[in-house]
């Protein structure tokens, strides 16, 4: 099966978006989680 060029590199640009743009949400879902639970559990020591 024979698959234009063209079309090969687009398909790479869009895998490679996808996966930056989820390696982002992570990091978000990450740092909201971690603040989340901050908030609830009452911070001990100094």
């Amino acid at each position: 099966m024979y698959i234009d060029p063209t079309a090969g590199s687009l398909v790479l640009q869009i895998l490679a978006a996808a996966a930056l743009s989820a390696v982002a949400m992570g990091v978000r879902v990450r740092e909201g989680v971690k603040s989340f639970f901050r908030s609830i559990v009452p911070r001990r020591g100094p």
